[in-house]
């Protein structure tokens, strides 16, 4: 079963991405993902990780963006999720996918050189 802070991570996460989906004009090029949502103890503050696949400018380009748009962003989530209070925002890049590829790369990597 889980618990109800699991429950509001998961809603927060899908409607956060679905305002994202609304919003325009992030001044960037690339892909953006809502990879998870964490709340505080106090349920007061969300932290939320994404990845951006694109140019390194464009990467700083959404996160500055993201940043300047977090407040809109959570009068947006709640005019659709009706909670007592909804959480500030901050917005967080997420290494994971980054590393995992860079990870992937080097196995690959001693695997030829094991077979040569």
């Amino acid at each position: 079963m889980f618990s109800r802070s699991e429950r509001l991570e998961s809603l927060l996460k899908e409607e956060i991405a679905l305002a994202l989906q609304h919003m325009k004009d992030f001044g960037a090029k690339g892909l953006l993902t809502i990879t998870d949502v964490e709340l505080s103890p106090d349920r007061k503050t969300a932290h939320v990780y994404y990845s951006f696949l694109g140019s390194d400018r464009d990467r700083e380009l959404m996160s500055d963006s993201l940043r300047a748009q977090a407040s809109l962003l959570r009068a947006l989530v709640k005019k659709r999720v009706y909670l007592k209070v909804v959480p500030r925002l901050i917005f967080s890049y997420d290494e994971t996918p980054r590393h995992a590829s860079r990870i992937d790369e080097l196995l690959h990597k001693i695997e030829r050189e094991h077979k040569a």
